[in-house]
């Protein structure tokens, strides 16, 4: 019987709610060993590398609850990375899930490979890297959808100040200089793809975690901020905003329960990435509104999760996917339109 049998992703929620309240005012390699200990940094990977192995649905409520929480952790870079890796580098995998290394993910730029004898000289400009400072390895796309996993401290690898929106899980920009990597850390073209697909998927969760987390903080004000001796949500319009938003968090967990579903598939991931993307960032600038200046105060952290969607889409690069949906849209609707003309 597989581990899977008998168990349902959302019991996981509470696990990782209670992981992220022990993570507050850790450094991130404490984070990390206490996340492994609870058995979060390996929930999809093998457990020839002591993960759980289970399916990507049960890092769903995992990624929710850490976003929920505000977790300064790269926690969806860890879990993909620790499944992507259990085959080709076993041993440095088993060192990920168990909180011993710490590796992440450049999300766009595109290293330049040349060959020299057993090794790749790589050279490139890489972007958004989440806690690259940090790290002991650095994934990074290669040319043809291969991916390279670079150690962080390789001679000629550059990590600059962090910046972006989200400084309690900093971004950082990384320049590749003549960096040598070994044949054997050069994952096979198609890595990428298949990553990024998984990445939307988890990307969504995060963003639902956010989402929630902002429409409860606007639900919690509404009910007991009063003006004119009445509670907010007295006015018939704040009422209906919070309604949309209600709407709007369960078309995010229906998209994404979709996606992971029998006939869900590359679009079908895509597509949660963007419903979430869009209805994340209306839920949290709502919640905003709603609350007025506090919102944009430490003490109520609405601000923050605005931050952390806006980050996640462009980690996502969901303008380009829109783009590219709507190419697609024309390129198969254009013959239909022209032979009914």
């Amino acid at each position: 019987m597989s581990m899977a049998e008998g168990l349902q992703p959302d019991e996981f929620a509470a696990t990782a709610a209670r992981a992220v309240t022990a993570c507050a005012g850790l450094g991130i390699r404490e984070q990390a060993k206490n996340l492994a200990g609870d058995g979060l940094l390996g929930v999809i990977a093998d457990e020839d590398v002591g993960g759980l192995a289970l399916p990507l649905g049960f890092a769903v409520p995992v990624i929710a609850a850490a976003h929920s929480g505000l977790l300064g952790f790269p926690l969806l870079e860890t879990i993909l990375i620790g499944r992507l890796l259990q085959s080709s580098l076993t041993r440095l995998a088993a060192a990920i899930v168990s909180g011993e290394k710490l590796a992440t993910i450049a999300w766009q730029g595109e290293a330049a490979a040349e060959r020299d004898g057993g090794l790749l000289v790589l050279n490139g400009a890489l972007a958004r890297v989440p806690c690259a400072a940090s790290a002991d390895h650095l994934l990074v796309r290669m040319s043809g959808g291969a991916a390279a996993l670079i150690p962080a401290n390789a001679k000629g690898v550059v990590i600059e100040d962090a910046a972006g929106l989200d400084l309690t899980v900093p971004e950082h920009a990384v320049r590749l200089e003549a960096v040598e990597v070994p044949i054997g850390s050069i994952l096979p073209p198609g890595t990428w793809d298949l990553l990024t697909s998984d990445a939307n998927v988890l990307r969504a969760a995060a963003i639902l975690g956010s989402a929630e987390a902002c429409l409860a903080l606007a639900q919690e004000h509404a009910s007991t901020r009063r003006q004119f001796g009445h509670a907010l949500s007295y006015n018939q319009a704040i009422r209906h905003a919070l309604a949309r938003q209600k709407l709007g968090l369960e078309s995010i967990r229906h998209a994404i329960t979709r996606s992971l579903s029998g006939d869900g598939g590359p679009v079908q991931r895509d597509a949660a990435f963007l419903a979430a993307a869009a209805y994340g960032s209306s839920i949290s600038e709502g919640a905003l509104q709603i609350h007025g200046g506090m919102g944009f105060t430490w003490d109520v952290p609405v601000h923050r999760h605005l931050r952390r969607i806006r980050t996640l889409q462009a980690q996502g690069d969901a303008s380009g996917l829109i783009s590219r949906f709507g190419r697609r849209y024309v390129s198969e609707v254009a013959p239909f339109a022209e032979a009914g003309a």
